[in-house]
């Protein structure tokens, strides 16, 4: 494993890859493989994609984020605006269902609500709203409810992960209950953990997943 210097060598590496993002308004502190990223950025989505950007170095066991969005003076928009901005989007996407799904705005950070059948459509609403100008920040508690024919079966989630190419399946154990599913074991990196995850989100009726993997 890297030492706590090579990892936020790593990650100032990795930040200024991002286009999107001025690596100098981000600061990168490591302990333990633990990272924190501090500073100032001037969107939301610029918060998130620094994230992204941290877990996608390898040996690093989590990200902690003190980043703050200070909105530039163009992207100041109230609430409303914010607001009917989301319901436009919506309406334009075919993976969001947006009938079911209610919206809060409040200043300038979003709230989203309602029961889905999928992980998919309530990752999909999170992504619409991510871009837009004017965010501080999304709280997505999108609820996910399977249609009742729908039955959770753990060879289809072993499957899913064996047919991966990106994923040490013998190393990922799963277990269920209802349709709860429980994943444990190693995976050598978030992008690996992130693969596993969304393989158990994408079987039919899955409702939670509980990731207990830990980064080797």
């Amino acid at each position: 494993m890297k030492s706590d210097k090579k990892i936020q060598e790593d990650v100032m590496a990795e930040l200024q890859w991002e286009p999107m993002l001025n690596a100098a308004e981000i600061g990168v502190a490591v302990n333990s493989g633990v990272v924190t990223l501090s500073g100032n950025v001037s969107s939301y989505m610029k918060k998130r994609q620094a994230e992204l950007a941290a877990k996608r170095v390898k040996d690093v066991r989590a990200v902690a984020i003190d980043i703050n969005v200070d909105l530039w003076p163009e992207d100041n928009s109230n609430d409303t605006e914010i607001g009917t901005a989301i319901v436009d989007v919506f309406r334009w996407n075919a993976l969001v269902p947006d009938d079911k799904i209610q919206t809060k705005v409040e200043n300038c950070w979003v709230t989203l609500e309602g029961e889905v059948e999928w992980q998919y459509q309530k990752t999909a609403a999170y992504d619409a709203v991510n871009p837009l100008r004017g965010i501080k920040g999304i709280s997505n508690l999108i609820h996910v409810k399977p249609a009742a024919d729908k039955v959770l079966v753990k060879d289809a989630i072993k499957k899913a992960l064996e047919r991966n190419a990106d994923v040490e399946s013998d190393k990922i154990a799963i277990s269920t209950a209802g349709h709860k599913v429980t994943l444990s074991g190693k995976a050598g990196s978030w992008h690996e953990k992130g693969l596993i995850e969304r393989a158990a989100w994408s079987s039919p009726g899955v409702a939670e997943v509980i990731d207990d993997i830990e980064i080797a």
